[in-house]
């Protein structure tokens, strides 16, 4: 690329400085996060899904302010891998593109593992919802390892910005253009995205799924409860029958890990609903307390294992009292 200045052409940051001043920024945040979740950890435990707002918050203002114009367009991980963003027509990202940018970076990935209610997944939301975390978070990736010509990605795109070598005159770069194919490719990814809400719809309502999803539901309905992730696990085994099982991840709102109780009485209400889970071995239940925040997390959580068999009726009245 020549230069439109008649200086050092410029020339974009490699694949792996891009990638360790990622992780060495990343790290720094997760330092901020741990430290924070430390002195406020039932505070964020609290907050459930709306922590991981928090964290967007505090990686905009990191990424946002130390990109732009205000520092030169180098976040600690960049000064120190020697790169640097660079906006178009010569001149560093003002603070409003910066924070866009990373808007468009990291709004699919923290979107992505909150805990979002099935009704909203599978309402018209949901459509936009997969259209950003899936379509945006594929897009990305897709550009970032693909798109060798500048190592554009589609945050990039959005503002007009490169990444480039801290040698490079910021009034030398010119954004390389993006071969169309890629583009085609990201349109599919997009179009994808948007039809996966109606595939996980219909498959929620199978016969396979449909046990697992009433006993989902009566577990999400519990007080204590604030989200669940229930699958059915086979375990092979060669020359040996299968073992199959019920695994239940339970997201607390209160500190009651320890409460066998409380697992048991989950464990009956999934045997209640779910009708394979009276043939198969076992049903885990993991209690789980913590907050995420996308920059970090911390989890407290303690496992329970029960047999089907052993779960009578006389012993869940017992159970569900002791839960209560």
């Amino acid at each position: 690329m020549e230069s439109i200045s008649g200086e050092a052409p410029a020339v974009a940051a490699g694949f792996w400085r891009r990638s360790i001043a990622f992780i060495v920024d990343s790290l720094v945040l997760g330092v901020v996060g741990a430290l924070a979740g430390w002195a406020l950890f039932d505070v964020f435990a609290r907050m459930g899904g709306y922590g991981r707002a928090v964290g967007f918050v505090v990686a905009l203002a990191y990424f946002g302010v130390m990109n732009s114009t205000l520092f030169a367009g180098q976040t600690l991980g960049k000064r120190l891998l020697g790169v640097r963003v660079a906006g178009k027509n010569g001149s560093l990202l003002s603070l409003p593109q910066s924070l866009l940018r990373y808007s468009v970076l990291g709004v699919p990935f923290f979107l992505n593992g909150a805990s979002l209610d099935t009704q909203v997944l599978f309402s018209p939301v949901g459509y936009v919802l997969s259209l950003v975390i899936f379509g945006g978070m594929l897009s990305i990736l897709y550009l970032y390892v693909f798109n060798r010509r500048g190592r554009r990605s589609l945050h990039d795109l959005a503002v007009g910005s490169s990444v480039v070598t801290a040698q490079t005159p910021i009034a030398a770069v010119a954004p390389a253009p993006v071969w169309r194919v890629h583009l085609a490719v990201v349109g599919v990814i997009l179009v994808a995205a948007v039809l996966v809400p109606a595939f996980a719809g219909r498959l929620a309502q199978s016969d396979y799924f449909k046990d697992l999803s009433a006993a989902y539901d009566a577990v999400g309905a519990e007080p204590s409860v604030r989200s669940v992730q229930l699958t059915h696990n086979t375990a092979f085994r060669s020359g040996r029958p299968n073992v199959e099982s019920v695994v239940a991840q339970v997201n607390l709102t209160e500190r009651r890990v320890d409460d066998r109780a409380f697992a048991e009485h989950i464990a009956r209400i999934i045997l209640a609903n779910d009708k394979k889970a009276r043939g198969m071995s076992a049903i885990h239940v993991s209690l789980v307390y913590g907050y995420d925040l996308g920059i970090s997390t911390s989890w407290h959580s303690k496992h329970y294992r029960f047999a089907p068999e052993e779960l009578g009726a006389a012993g869940g009245s017992a159970a569900s009292k002791a839960a209560n």
